[in-house]
């Protein structure tokens, strides 16, 4: 066998049969299904996707949970826009005073891409981003676990700057 044609094989093998390719509409009936002659009786069922917000969280940290309703935007009633000087959002601050994990959870009225969150380590960058998906409800969640041991804010993003968005956050930090 010629080499390039067996690794080509090969990557097409892995690509279809882990699943690759999977949102690719089918274009005509399979051949399989057109060849199969009598009904089976057995009937497979697919159980429903399991949420996940990201990995699990280390056994033996205790949640503290907060909860915050606000608003934020208009962009013309902030003296300053804080997400790339053209946006409008709110900031919280929060300590995890030795290595944990965070779950946070925005949701909002209005457009599912109306809000973005952001997770920053306080003065030292950007540790997490996140949007609603375009066709799903105005909620984002996510959990990050092996932070640090230092101060942390979320900055809640409001993308539309001429309206304003009344939101519930919700963070539960593990320490």
């Amino acid at each position: 066998m010629n080499e390039p044609r067996g690794i080509v094989l090969a990557l097409s093998f892995l690509v279809t049969g882990c699943g690759g390719l999977t949102t690719l509409p089918p274009t005509s009936p399979s051949a399989f299904a057109a060849v199969q002659s009598s009904p089976t009786t057995a009937t497979l069922t697919t159980p429903a996707p399991a949420h996940t917000v990201g990995p699990d969280v280390p056994a033996g940290l205790a949640p503290t949970t907060q909860v915050i309703n606000g608003a934020v935007g208009p962009l013309a009633s902030y003296t300053a826009a804080c997400y790339v000087g053209l946006y409008a959002c709110e900031k919280y601050r929060f300590m995890l005073q030795r290595q944990g994990a965070v779950e946070v959870t925005l949701s909002w009225e209005g457009s599912p891409r109306g809000m973005l969150i952001q997770l920053y380590r306080a003065g030292a960058g950007l540790v997490h981003e996140d949007v609603a998906p375009r066709d799903g409800a105005p909620t984002i969640t996510f959990r990050r676990v092996g932070l640090e041991a230092m101060e942390y804010e979320l900055r809640v993003v409001n993308w539309e700057s001429a309206v304003s968005h009344a939101f519930t956050l919700t963070y539960t930090t593990w320490q």
